[in-house]
């Protein structure tokens, strides 16, 4: 399975522009798993971007947001009203679903909710370990130089991830962003083996001795309320 922790709600807002209407899909695999996309999690997204004063036109979870049909069915036939009226669509699953929404939407907008940390194995209902690292290479600021006849140099089979983002960018009329200098990545994040815990709403992400918290409830919680919780579960 593919390991996600939802992004902060700043940084998701900072993808929208104003006024912009906004479709919210989830994944009923491996994200409901971890709590990052599940119908819990998405329709608590729905709430928390309306708070915040963003019209949201609908929400959804499919089964598994990486079956390209399951996910055109979800949006093209059971929401086809709420998806037509949206601007752009907010995903809540891995990469693969992300790819997938915009497949099923033609080429639509679409904004990641989540960050893959790894692909692992569901060890028990609320711990995922890793045993994959998913990419041949960690470029922030590419493309790498390596490149022939828009193919990778590590699996000549394989496209060239920074042609395809050129490609869908010139398509959206925002090649612009490719001028973005990103931060150094913190490889320490990298550091194999990393796992995630899950505890009620909130997800721990550890690696080299260090860990994040990712939490996916309506309101941010105090460290009263955290600690509460993490008993809660440790009693089960």
């Amino acid at each position: 399975m593919h390991a996600t922790i939802q992004k902060p709600l700043d940084e998701i807002l900072g993808f929208l522009r104003e006024d912009e209407k906004v479709f919210v899909i989830g994944c009923g695999s491996c994200a409901a798993k971890c709590k990052s996309g599940g119908e819990e999690e998405t329709k608590g997204m729905k709430e928390r971007l309306e708070r915040e004063g963003v019209e949201v036109t609908g929400w959804a979870v499919p089964s598994s947001t990486c079956i390209l049909p399951d996910v055109t069915n979800v949006l093209n036939v059971q929401n086809k009203e709420a998806t037509e009226a949206a601007d752009s669509f907010l995903v809540l699953a891995c990469g693969q679903g992300v790819h997938t929404v915009i497949d099923a939407t033609d080429g639509g907008v679409v904004h990641p909710g989540c960050n893959t940390i790894f692909g692992g194995e569901t060890v028990t209902h609320d711990f995922i370990t890793e045993y994959c690292r998913l990419c041949a290479k960690g470029l922030l600021n590419g493309p790498c130089g390596g490149a022939k006849d828009g193919k990778c140099e590590v699996d000549g089979n394989r496209d060239c991830g920074r042609l395809l983002i050129y490609e869908r960018l010139k398509q959206l009329g925002k090649l612009d962003l490719m001028r973005r200098i990103h931060d150094p990545k913190d490889w320490s994040r990298s550091s194999s083996p990393r796992s995630l815990t899950l505890k009620a709403r909130r997800a721990e992400f550890a690696f080299t001795g260090k860990s994040i918290s990712a939490w996916s409830g309506l309101e941010a919680p105090d460290e009263e309320t955290v600690d509460a919780l993490a008993s809660s579960d440790d009693a089960r």
